[in-house]
């Protein structure tokens, strides 16, 4: 009889596991997009674009050239998590976790996945919506949790201690690496047991209080416990089964003479005054690539196949769109309010003339969302 009720109450907690994880993407969406609204077709995506002969074959000819329209979209919801660990770390570095304002985050990443989704071209593909669902539904219930126990636990025994403890500054540099290592690497792919041991071994500095100190090391060691397990199963389950192919990009100028030393980079077709087709790393260094080579005159015909791609910006007060470009968010860093960031649709074909734009107002470029 023990052993029945015992079976009981686990699957009861299973199931009602189960109904949370399904409730966070519908509420999480529904409230994304009652808050955010309908878009305006993005002015001039089509000036300038190659004859439809030659855009024919090029994708005819080279495998893989053409990427979804809607793919600089769906790229956006899966770097939240970058820009999230990217403003916790800073914030950690000179606050106590406590204060850090979760819930903005967490309704942040609803809306602007929201707002992605309207954005998309085509019909909603829900296979498309894998990865940027279980990451709103991840983020959701880690930051949710990480805010209820730091708001009572953690403001307990941080209250105990008085101060910053050794294993706080470890964590807030643990932070800052996690943050760096999701720039070029999934987060499931983090050493968390190695990172764990650390911590464990994290010896206090005098006047630390034994409370504070073994309070970090259980709550976040059984943290990073259940975090690994996680990514194991992500990464089995969902991650691709090698990293992404490289993306084309159409451009012209001395585009031969520009991409010469740019690493992984590879001219596939050359189309005299039409452009040229090369190959890149997409990612990062894609973003970190186009406005080198916007500087030394190459101009953009598609990118990934595409006409039109997303961008985002950082800066300290809000920057005007230029001709070519579709706001789709604006809004200050809840962690940081000096910071704003901002979300742009751009004509791949004004690129050359809208980043530099962008930049001499002040925006900074955080990346290019390519799928």
């Amino acid at each position: 009889m023990f052993l029945f009720r015992w079976l009981r109450r686990i699957v009861k907690t299973i199931l009602w596991l189960a109904v949370i994880v399904v409730l966070v993407p519908v509420v999480g969406l529904a409230y994304g997009f009652l808050t955010t609204s309908s878009l305006a077709p993005l002015p001039g995506v089509a000036d300038g674009a190659p004859p439809k002969p030659l855009a024919e074959k090029v994708r005819a000819e080279i495998p893989g050239y053409q990427r979804p329209r809607q793919a600089t979209y769906l790229a956006y919801p899966q770097w939240t998590g970058v820009y999230t660990a990217r403003d916790y770390a800073g914030f950690v570095d000179r606050n106590q976790p406590s204060g850090f304002p979760y819930w903005s985050y967490i309704g942040r990443f609803w809306q602007d996945y929201a707002t992605m989704i309207r954005a998309s071209p085509g019909k909603l593909n829900i296979a498309d919506h894998r990865m940027p669902v279980i990451t709103g539904t991840s983020q959701t219930i880690e930051q949710a949790l990480q805010w209820a126990y730091e708001n009572t636990v953690g403001r307990i025994t941080e209250a105990i201690a008085g101060k910053r403890t050794a294993t706080d500054n470890y964590q807030a540099r643990m932070a800052s690496e996690y943050a760096s290592f999701l720039d070029r690497a999934p987060w499931y792919r983090f050493p968390y047991a190695e990172k764990r041991a650390g911590l464990f071994g994290v010896q206090p500095a005098p006047g630390d209080g034994a409370v504070r100190s073994g309070e970090r090391k259980l709550a976040y060691g059984l943290a990073d416990t259940v975090k690994q397990a996680y990514a194991g199963f992500v990464g089995v389950a969902f991650a691709p089964a090698s990293d992404p192919a490289g993306i084309h990009v159409w451009a012209k100028g001395p585009v031969g003479e520009a991409t010469r030393n740019e690493p992984d980079t590879l001219l596939e077709h050359d189309f005299g005054a039409d452009g040229t087709v090369f190959v890149t790393r997409p990612g990062q260094p894609l973003t970190e690539m186009i406005p080198r080579l916007i500087e030394k005159g190459v101009s953009f015909v598609e990118i990934g196949g595409n006409d039109e791609i997303m961008l985002t910006v950082l800066s300290p007060a809000e920057v005007a769109a230029p001709e070519g470009t579709r706001t789709l968010f604006s809004y200050p860093l809840p962690a940081d309010p000096d910071t704003r960031r901002t979300g742009l649709t751009i004509a791949v074909r004004k690129l050359h003339i809208v980043l530099p734009a962008l930049i001499k107002s002040g925006a900074r470029l955080e990346h290019v969302y390519e799928g």
